[in-house]
C-alpha cells in the first residue's frame, strides 16, 4: 500500500507539472509578437497581393489552422489532441510533429547521452583528484578551473570548439547525424556541464570523508580506495544524481544553442527553426516533450537515491 501510495502520488504530481506546464506554453505562444500566418504569406510572396486578396487568403488559413476560434476553445481542443498522441501538424513543413519530432529525437538523444558520459568523466576526475586533500594546490587549482569555465558561455565555447575542429581535423559541419559529427558538440556539452557536477561532487566526498563510519573504516586500517568505495562514493552520489540527472534531461532537450551552431539534426534545432516561424504545434509539443522529460528524471532519480543511499529510503518512508 506504501508503494501504490507513493506511486499515485508520483503520477499526480506528473500530471499537474505536464498540466501547468501546458497551459504556460500554450498562453505564452499565443501572446508573443507577431503571427504564423503573416510568417507564411510572406514566405510564399504574399506582399505582393492586393490587400482584398490578402485579406481572404488570411481569413481561409486561419479558419484551416483553427487560430480563428477562442482561446479557450484552441487549448481545449489542442490538450485533447495531445492526450490521444495526435501533436498536430506542424504549419511550417505540413507534416505530423509526432512524426517530425520522433525522427529527430534519436539525434538528441545520441548527443545528450554522449555528453553526459563526457561531463560523468571529467567531472568525476576533477572530483577525485581536488578531493583527496582538500585545500591543497591541487585543489585550488581544480576549484579555480571550473570556476572560470562556468563563466564560459555555452555559444562562446562551441564556436570556438568548431573553429578549432574544422580548421585542425577537418570536422565536417554539415551533414546528418553520425559518430563522426557526434564527438565534438558532446565533448562541448559535457565540458560545459562538467564545472558544476565537480564542485558539488567535491564537496560531497569531503563531507561523507568527515563522516564516522569513513572515519572508523580509516581506523581499522581499511585501505583508502576500500574505503573510498564501500563507505564514501555511494552517499555521495547522492546529491549529484539530482544535478546530473536535471543536467541530462537539459542536454537532450535544452541544447539548442549548440545543436544550432553545429547544425545538428536534434530537436533543438527544429524548436530553433520553429520559433523563428512561430509554429505554433511544434513549440507547444516541444515544450510538453521537454517538460515531460524533467519529470521523468526527476521520478528515475528519486528511485536512485533510495537504491544508493539507505538514509533516502529511511526518509522516504518515513514520510510515506
Amino acid at each position: 500500500m506504501t508503494v501504490a501510495r507513493a506511486a499515485l502520488r508520483a503520477a499526480a504530481g506528473a500530471l499537474a507539472v505536464l498540466l501547468m506546464a501546458s497551459m504556460l506554453v500554450f498562453a505564452l505562444v499565443r501572446t508573443a509578437p507577431g503571427d504564423p500566418v503573416d510568417v507564411q504569406l510572406g514566405e510564399a510572396g504574399g506582399i505582393g497581393l492586393s490587400t482584398a486578396d490578402e485579406a481572404r487568403i488570411r481569413a481561409e488559413r486561419l479558419a484551416e489552422l483553427g487560430l480563428d476560434r477562442p482561446l479557450p476553445e484552441q487549448y481545449a481542443r489542442w490538450l485533447g489532441r495531445m492526450a490521444t498522441g495526435d501533436w498536430g501538424v506542424s504549419y511550417l513543413s505540413g507534416l505530423p510533429v509526432s512524426t517530425e519530432m520522433a525522427g529527430r529525437l534519436p539525434a538528441s538523444l545520441a548527443l545528450g547521452a554522449a555528453g553526459f558520459a563526457v561531463a560523468l568523466v571529467v567531472s568525476g576526475a576533477l572530483a577525485l583528484l581536488a578531493s583527496r586533500r582538500p585545500g591543497a594546490a591541487t585543489d585550488q587549482a581544480v576549484r579555480l578551473a571550473t570556476l572560470v569555465s562556468i563563466t564560459v558561455p555555452s555559444f562562446l565555447l562551441g564556436t570556438l570548439a568548431l573553429r578549432a575542429g574544422t580548421d585542425l581535423v577537418g570536422y565536417p559541419i554539415a551533414g546528418p547525424a553520425s559518430a563522426r559529427r557526434l564527438w565534438l558538440p558532446a565533448l562541448v556539452l559535457g565540458v560545459a556541464v562538467s564545472p558544476t557536477m565537480s564542485r558539488v561532487l567535491r564537496a560531497s566526498l569531503i563531507a561523507e570523508r568527515g563522516r564516522l563510519y569513513a572515519v572508523a573504516a580509516r581506523a581499522r586500517g581499511v585501505p583508502p580506495g576500500r574505503t573510498l568505495l564501500r563507505h564514501v562514493l555511494r552517499p555521495a552520489l547522492s546529491p549529484v544524481l539530482t544535478l546530473g540527472g536535471l543536467a541530462f534531461a537539459s542536454l537532450v532537450t535544452g541544447s539548442i544553442i549548440t545543436e544550432a551552431v553545429f547544425s545538428w539534426p536534434g530537436i533543438g534545432r527544429y524548436a530553433v527553426e520553429a520559433i523563428a516561424a512561430q509554429d505554433y504545434p511544434v513549440i507547444q509539443a516541444y515544450v510538453v516533450l521537454a517538460t515531460a522529460l524533467v519529470v521523468l528524471v526527476n521520478r528515475a532519480i528519486d528511485v536512485a537515491q533510495r537504491l544508493l543511499d539507505p538514509r533516502e529510503r529511511a526518509r522516504a518512508e518515513a514520510v510515506a
